[in-house]
Formats: C-alpha cells, structure tokens, sequence
C-alpha cells in the first residue's frame, strides 16, 4: 500500500511514500559478456578494463557561446529512469502524476510492453509515459545520463562525456537521448559522472577532485577550461571528498538547492570525518553565490549515513530518499525550511535495491530539460539598500521555444513589511532584456519581491523559480537626506508665486552637510526662487530637518506651451537628493496666444504613444538657430535631433526611441523640447516596449 502523510508547514508540504508490494522485481540487468552483477562503484572485473574508458569518445566542437547549463531546479519536461529498476514503481507514480513524461529505458519492446503492464497494475499514469529502446548495462541514469545546456540562440542541447565506468551501453544513453529528442549533441572529452556535478545556472557548478584523479592528462586549468567551453561554467568549485569513501561523488555530502543555498549534511563530533565535513560546510558559508553574497548553508543529519542529499528536485516537487528512521522528519523539515513552497516528498527505497549511503534517488533518476524552456536570468537586489532612489530590476528572457515574449506579462511583484503585493511592469530595454523598478520606500522597511514573465508558447516563468513562496528580500536604510516629498507639483498661479515646500530629513545616525543646490533640468532660463532655506553649506544634524520653498516666477513660465517639468538637485558630503518640480498643464492654457514673438512653434509628435520611431513636427515663423532634444521624466538629455540653422517654415524630425549612442530606451515618459532664441517650449510623449 501507499501511505501519504500531508502536513503543512509555511508553504511546503512533506509526504511520505512508504511502499510494501507483493512483487517481486527482476534483478539488475547487465551487458551479456559481464562476468558478474554491476554495481554503483568499478567491479573488480572492471577495474581490469579502465582502459577502456573514453577510449572511442569522439570530441566534437562545443556550443555556440554563451552557453548556460541548466540546473537541476530548472523546469523539466521529464525524468530518465531504466528498467530493471533501482527506484520503487511508487516514485514513477509520483513523478507521472506532475504532468512530466516518464522516460523508461527498455532494450526492447517486448520489455516496453512487460513494463507498461507493470505500470498499470500499480496505478502509474501511463499517459506521462514514453520509452527509450536502447542497450543499458546499470540503472545510474544520473552518472551516465545526459547534461543539458543552452546556446546562443537559445536552443536546447545535450553535453556527453565520457563515463567514468567501462560501461559501453550506458555510455551511450545521452546520444540515444538526444536523437530520441531531436535535439544536438556535443562531446566534450573530459571523464566524468553525473553524481559527481551540480550546477546552479549561473555559470558555477561544483564537483570533488575526482575529476581531476580520472583526467590525469588534463591539467586543473585544463579541466576548467573545458567546463567553460562546453558548459558556459565560469567558476569551477572543485573541493575534496569530506565523505572518505570511494566513490567520491558530490551528491553524497552536498546539494544545490537554489543558485544562493545549498545542503550539507552534518554528523555527530563522534564521527570520523566530522572536521573535514565541518570544514566543506565552512567553505560553501564563506564563499559567494552567483547573487553576490555567501551561500546560505542547510544541514541534513546524517549520524548513520543517511542519503538525505541525495534527493531529486523535480519542477515544485523534491524528492527526498528516507531510510525509515529517526531522523528522516528532521531531514524533511530541512528541506522545508530551504524550499518554502516546494513540495517535500520522503521515499523509502525498495527491498530488493534499497537507498545507501553513497547510492540513492538522486544516482538513479535524471531530469530531462524542457526543450521549449523560458527562463528568468536575474541578479536579485539585496542587503542594505539605500531608502533615496527607485531600486531597478533588472532582468534577461532566455525563450527556448522560438516564440516571442508576451511583453506586457514581464512584471515585478513586490511588497513592503509583508503587505499586500504590488505588481510594476519590466519595459524590455533592448533584445531579451528588461528593465522596471520598485519605487524607493523610507529607510527601516522590508522589501520582498519575485518576477514573472510569459511567452507565446503558453509558458510561465518566476524568479525565483517557486515565486512567491520564496522572494527576492532586501531593507532599505537611510544613508543620505530624504526630500519629502520628492515632487513638488504646481496647480495655480497662487503656489506658484507663494511656493511649495520639501522638507529634507536627516533620519541617519551622523551629521551630513548639505553643500549646493541648484536646477539641473533641462529648461534652461528656467527660473527658482529658494526661500526660507539656511544658505550652502549646512549641516543638518542626525535626525534633523529644515525647509526648502521653492517659487517659480510666472513671466518665465509663459516660455512653456506644454508641461512643464525640472529637477531640483541638492548635492551633500555623500551624495544626491533630487526634488521634481511639476507644473499642471491647465496652468499654461492660454498661453500659447502670447507666443506672436516667437520663431518657433512645438506640436505634438505622431504616433504617441510610440512603440517605434515617431514624427515631431515644429514651425519656424522665422529663419534662426534652433535645438530639439529628447529628455527624460527626470530631465537628462537623451538625445539631440537638431541642432543648427532653420529657414522659416513647417519642419518634422523624427525619434526611434534610442539615446545618443543608439541604444534602446526603457518604456515611459519622455519629453521633448523645442529652443530657438526667444524661449523653450517642451511637450511630453509616451514610449511604450
């Protein structure tokens, strides 16, 4: 019978599979010529033929660069066993109920069709089924089976090596893969297992020192050269066995479980490798992630040898070896504790082939990458960020399925102290690439948040993979003064003449001396009268305040026939603050009249929106120098359109949206000004990605 146990604990769910059949379960199958039954180490028979290893591999040239191998908490389309099983028909049940294909290695379709009535005799799904018919000596789909990677434009393909066994029909199974899936193949010749590697999708990837004792021709730098090359693996932790056992491999002891967290286990200070399994702890807390900062370190206990980091993350399932014993909730609410919202799934292995120490799920099942991947390549935000600026969000669409991404589905969701989450949308700045941004929030505040995205094949992507379970988190601080409020907006004549006020804040721990203020918009001539305001410089205790009033004098606002807008930069010992000056438009109705003077007239650009390239038309009543700049909503020039001499008349320029170097802008809004000698004219556009 199966039993399940649910219980919920934050976002995860742990159950238990516990599997008694009556059913007795062919042995381990081998090549005929074999003299003995295969085990997962070298048999003595084998170790007479070592020579054998690699010696047909044919290297071929690696993937077009860049190249990012896909981790195992990737999206998987499936999982790679082999018949004879080392894994109880339990788990295929579990697996085939994920909306996974089952892939089964058989050696015939006789075996296919013995197998399939296995599988519906104990319930399996036989729907998320299919069969690979080829030649296997062992059931280790994971040392021998195929790594998946990306390329350059984006296609799904399969690294082989040689395997470290003399083992000629396992050998094969990653060829037989890739034809099976239509995809290609590339041979990189360095000898290796797949017990032995983890990767996190990042470009670092771990092994231990095995790999260099198997590729004794090869030099360290060699070895590292060859990783980078075939799998885009920039950072290569090769570290000792802490195990002391002899096969060596990095599944036995350790586990990436996300690019920023990995599994150790730990044992008891009575065990006799407790220092050296401490001191590979102590390496992966002191040594960065791919995010920038440490590694957070779990630990599974492990004082009989337990597997437990021998498991097999699969899509929002993890799959954890248990020996039905006193540790395994402990290790299960690890797991837990690391992946919220993942589902924690325990499995008992089978009599006949039980788990071991150096041998369990993870050895003897492989995930199968989805050739139509999305995926979310993104640096998260984190630690202490300062309160006085919008945090951008940066992020890269990898769409492996030769569709497009649904633009508008490319979206931040934040939250602030655990409230209500907030969605901003991402403007795809150039290429695969996506810009948004969470707007600052005052200084002593957690923010949370995850990304989402969608393409037109119907997939769905987070980043982190689980989403909202398990965010992004960063605090903000105070490390510099705060204008509140930040925007100053001017509806009447009367704010205008009277003024607006910001009132700055030191909430910091220190003195900050505030040294210059000053426009820094683009409306030149445009003009600020600064009230109640102690002169430059001053200094502005811990925790202290004063007041900024800022008028602006009416006559110069009449040189503006649209929005008119500025920024106001107060410069300190450390930094920046800035202060959007906005005036309403139903300010300037009326004004145009007054204009009779004025050689240029500004019209409002077509199409605007824009999603390309748009016209800006402007008359010239008379010949003179004139300027058309594009700008942003913070006042930066973007780019110069015109520059020169004008002969009187009707005139356009066009904007394709790109900066003064040619560069893709981010979606939002931009102005555009027109200045002659007699006065600046702006009006605003919409540019949409």
């Amino acid at each position: 019978m199966i039993i399940r146990s649910l219980t919920r604990l934050g976002f995860a769910t742990v159950v238990t599979l516990a599997l008694t059949l009556t059913l007795t379960l062919p042995a381990v199958s081998f090549a005929q010529d074999s003299p003995e039954k295969l085990t997962h180490w070298l048999t003595p028979e084998e170790m007479t033929r070592l020579d054998q290893i690699g010696k047909a591999f044919v290297e071929t040239d690696p993937p077009s660069a860049p190249i990012r191998n896909i981790a195992e908490f990737d999206h998987m389309q499936g999982v790679l066993v082999r018949y004879p099983f080392g894994i109880p028909i339990a788990l295929i049940k579990e697996m085939a109920e994920d909306e996974i294909m089952v892939t089964t290695i058989v050696n015939s379709i006789s075996q296919q069709n013995s197998v399939t009535s296995l599988y519906v005799s104990n319930g399996v799904d036989t729907s998320h089924c299919n069969f690979l018919i080829a030649g296997s000596n062992s059931y280790w789909t994971r040392d021998y089976g195929p790594w998946f990677e990306s390329d350059s434009s984006n296609t799904i393909g399969i690294i082989d090596f040689p395997y470290n066994r003399p083992r000629p029909l396992d050998d094969e199974i990653p060829k037989e893969v890739a034809n099976m899936l239509g995809i290609p193949w590339f041979g990189m010749n360095l000898i290796h297992t797949g017990g032995n590697y983890m990767t996190d999708g990042y470009g670092n990837s771990a092994s231990t020192d095995l790999v260099w004792v198997e590729n004794p021709s090869q030099t360290h730098e060699q070895v590292a050269e060859k990783v980078l090359d075939y799998l885009g693996i920039e950072t290569y932790h090769v570290r000792p066995d802490p195990n002391g056992t002899y096969i060596d491999h990095i599944d036995c002891w350790a586990k990436f479980l996300a690019p920023d967290k990995i599994l150790v286990r730990s044992v008891p200070p009575s065990h006799p490798q407790y220092n050296i399994i401490e001191q590979a702890a102590a390496y992966w807390a002191a040594t960065p992630c791919a995010y920038g900062y440490n590694y957070r370190v779990y630990r599974a206990y492990t004082p009989g040898n337990q597997p437990y980091t021998n498991s097999l993350i699969l899509n929002g399932k993890v799959l954890v070896p248990i020996m039905n014993n006193t540790w395994d909730d402990s290790a299960l609410a690890v797991y837990q504790a690391a992946m919220p919202g993942y589902e924690i799934v325990g499995i008992i292995g089978n009599p006949s082939t039980p788990w071991e120490s150096t041998d369990a799920l993870h050895c003897r099942a492989k995930g199968i990458a989805d050739l139509g991947l999305l995926y979310i390549r993104h640096y998260p935000v984190y630690g202490n960020q300062p309160c006085e600026e919008d945090y951008q969000i940066d992020a890269e669409l990898i769409i492996c399925s030769n569709t497009t991404a649904i633009n508008d589905s490319v979206l931040i969701h934040y939250r602030v102290n655990n409230g209500n989450w907030i969605i901003a949308g991402m403007g795809n700045t150039t290429g695969s690439f996506y810009t948004g941004f969470i707007p600052h929030q005052p200084g002593e505040n957690v923010i949370e948040y995850y990304l989402t995205a969608a393409d037109n094949s119907g997939r769905h992507a987070n980043a982190p993979y689980i989403g909202e379970p398990d965010p992004f988190e960063f605090n903000t601080v105070y490390t510099n003064i705060t204008a509140i409020p930040d925007t100053l907006k001017f509806n009447t004549p009367e704010e205008c003449e009277v003024g607006k006020v910001t009132v700055l804040n030191n909430f910091t721990g220190w003195s900050i001396s505030v040294t210059d203020i000053q426009d820094e918009g683009f409306s030149s001539g445009f003009a600020w009268y600064i009230g109640t305001v102690p002169s430059t410089p001053y200094s502005l205790s811990a925790n202290d305040t004063t007041q900024l009033r800022v008028r602006i004098d009416l006559p110069l606002l009449e040189q503006f026939t649209g929005y008119a807008l500025d920024t106001l930069k107060v410069t300190t010992t450390i930094g920046t603050v800035r202060v959007i000056i906005a005036v309403n438009d139903s300010l300037l109705t009326g004004i145009e009249e007054s204009f009779a003077g004025i050689s240029g007239r500004l019209g409002q650009n077509y199409p605007n929106p824009l999603t390309g390239t748009t016209t800006i038309p402007f008359t010239m009543t008379k010949g003179g120098e004139v300027r058309v700049d594009i700008h942003d909503f913070l006042g930066n020039r973007v780019s110069t359109l015109v520059d020169g001499y004008l002969p009187a008349g009707n005139h356009t320029v066009s904007w394709d949206g790109t900066d003064r170097y040619g560069n893709q802008q981010a979606g939002g809004v931009y102005l555009y000004t027109l200045k002659t000698a007699e006065g600046l004219q702006s009006k605003r556009m919409v540019l949409i990605r």
